[in-house]
């Protein structure tokens, strides 16, 4: 038997921590959420059985960075990668601009390139 902290035992299999539902990542996906963990009835420990823990706000929607890079060089002219990123204004601005006549276009595939443009939600791309 080890002796250790409440807050020390494995995640997971020792202690059990709520999930954030409302976890909204906007613009970094190191952001982190307060969660509560509580340690299992048959862990010994010492401290506090319930404590809190910092997590990862990391969670998707669906979003593939593949499809929308995809979309941003075939059909970025016509606003396609800002409505399947959510962003419909812009795709609309996009649409009858005809991609800002290609600037916006090149800048478009170049933020979706380097992952600085992401889903409107705030969620994280799949892959």
């Amino acid at each position: 038997m080890i002796c250790r902290y409440c807050y020390q035992t494995v995640p997971g299999v020792e202690h059990v921590c709520e999930r954030n539902a409302s976890c909204q990542v906007n613009s970094s996906p190191r952001q982190r959420y307060l969660a509560q963990c509580t340690v299992r009835p048959n862990i010994t420990c010492l401290g506090r059985r319930t404590f809190f823990k910092n997590h990862l706000c990391n969670w998707t929607r669906g979003y593939s960075w593949k499809t929308a890079l995809l979309l941003s060089v075939l059909l970025g002219g016509f606003g396609a990668d800002r409505f399947y990123l959510g962003m419909w204004q812009e795709g609309i601005g996009k649409l009858f601009s005809f991609g800002g006549l290609g600037v916006w276009t090149l800048v478009d595939v170049v933020l979706v390139a380097t992952g600085y443009l992401g889903p409107a939600d705030g969620s994280l791309y799949l892959d």
